[in-house]
């Protein structure tokens, strides 16, 4: 991606926008094999042709600038959105938004999980944990305990918000940690995060990454696919 550029908000991505920057950690065999993907809408071209390989297991972030077409390709790579053409192969499934979708989450996108500002952290946390139960398991409201189970992997040493927070008072780095956290409930094989680009602050980027690789310690059976218009740790994200 040229760092140079100052993208336009709407504009598409191409292969130079959708650079793929991966992480330290790795697993065997292809998380998704993309070839000559596409997508155009009666508004127009969203992304494409688009040719992507990301191996599972771990942390693999994808460089892309904030706008709909990126957020087209993350809902795309999630099972939730149809391409308008070329092949894409998601843990073993092609062309097969379905199965992806029953086996990934999302999480840090508003069209997905917006969560109400003035909600508190006790009560959206159990919400999130009685909507993956069982129905016929009664699930009691939030304790610590739940919410240190729930963001102890996610977290690393970001600290963890109190129950009785309000989520629009909490930090930026928290609100984004809490949504991966929610998103992670079920342990899904894949989890796709957009928006790490809200963490602006250079305090705030020098955690993301430890909270990253905590993460995928935990989750050696996940693959996380975060996004951000440059690397994480090497310049602002701002664009």
């Amino acid at each position: 991606m040229n760092d140079s550029e100052n993208p336009k908000k709407d504009r598409a991505v191409d292969d130079d926008d959708a650079a793929e920057d991966a992480g330290p950690a790795a697993g065997a065999g292809p998380l998704v094999t993309a070839a000559q993907i596409a997508l155009t809408e009666e508004r127009g071209h969203m992304f494409g042709p688009l040719d992507l390989d990301l191996e599972s297991g771990g942390v693999t972030r994808l460089l892309a600038p904030a706008s709909v077409p990126r957020t087209a390709l993350l809902l795309a790579l999630s099972g939730r959105r149809h391409l308008s053409a070329g092949t894409l192969m998601i843990m073993g499934h092609t062309n097969d938004p379905r199965a992806t979708f029953k086996d990934s989450a999302v999480c840090c996108l508003d069209e997905i999980d917006g969560i109400d500002p003035a909600v508190m952290v006790r009560s959206i946390v159990t919400e999130y944990l009685r909507w993956n139960s069982p129905f016929f398991k009664w699930v009691p409201k939030a304790d610590d305990a739940a919410l240190r189970a729930l963001c102890s992997g996610t977290f690393g040493d970001v600290p963890v918000p109190r129950l009785g927070d309000i989520v629009e008072n909490l930090p930026v780095i928290q609100q984004l940690l809490l949504k991966i956290s929610l998103a992670n409930i079920g342990r899904p094989p894949l989890l796709v995060v957009g928006r790490l680009d809200d963490v602006t602050s250079d305090d705030d980027q020098s955690q993301v990454l430890p909270a990253w690789w905590s993460w995928a310690r935990g989750s050696r059976s996940s693959s996380a696919v975060p996004t951000a218009p440059r690397p994480i740790g090497t310049s602002k994200w701002s664009t």
